[in-house]
């Protein structure tokens, strides 16, 4: 994974492989941090959830990206923001906190965690943008295609109410919306499918 041999020979040394199924709670909000993950297969899906535990969607961890809110939950030893969940079976090198720290002497890790804090904040600024200024037809189909784009597959198994909840918005506008845009032909239904 990383070119500098003596923190190829740390990451060995000290991160372990984890395997989840779909659907893993990884990391909870207000709860610390005792890992930091680097996907190695499948995707964790991230979302923020308010103190009425109440989410919406801000993104996903893909292929060889962190979680650049557990670095810096990590390194200012503050509880979790967000909440984590394995979007699929999902594999990813488990990282223990104190290393993140350690590592620092390491250049190539310095730049690694640099650009995981501009990928993270380049996709916060587009979720803003999305629920500032997006009509929700517009939403609901970026939220559609983008869970659609990390499972690698046309067809989601989800329901009405997870769509609302990570939405943040009523499960009856959920429904109309997808009408709406079965009615254009965009996507089709089943019980708790969507293609």
């Amino acid at each position: 994974m990383f070119k500098d041999k003596e923190l190829q020979a740390e990451f060995e040394k000290y991160t372990k492989i984890r395997s989840v199924p779909a659907g893993t709670v990884l990391m909870e909000a207000g709860k610390y941090i005792k890992f930091i993950p680097i996907v190695i297969k499948g995707c964790i899906r991230v979302l923020r959830q308010n103190e009425n535990k109440e989410e919406v969607f801000l993104y996903h961890i893909m292929p060889g990206e962190t979680c650049a809110m557990s670095l810096s939950c990590c390194s200012s030893m503050r509880p979790s923001e967000v909440k984590t969940i394995a979007e699929d079976d999902t594999e990813f090198y488990e990282i223990p906190v104190q290393k993140s720290e350690d590592w620092q002497q390491f250049k190539e890790w310095r730049d690694f965690i640099s650009l995981s804090y501009q990928t993270r904040f380049n996709k916060m600024l587009q979720a803003i943008d999305d629920i500032a200024f997006l009509n929700m037809d517009k939403r609901l189909w970026k939220y559609l295609l983008a869970r659609s784009f990390a499972l690698d597959n046309s067809i989601l198994n989800i329901s009405h109410d997870e769509i609302a909840l990570e939405l943040g918005i009523q499960r009856e506008t959920v429904t109309r919306l997808i009408k709406k845009l079965k009615d254009l032909g965009y996507l089709k239904t089943g019980r708790n499918q969507i293609q």
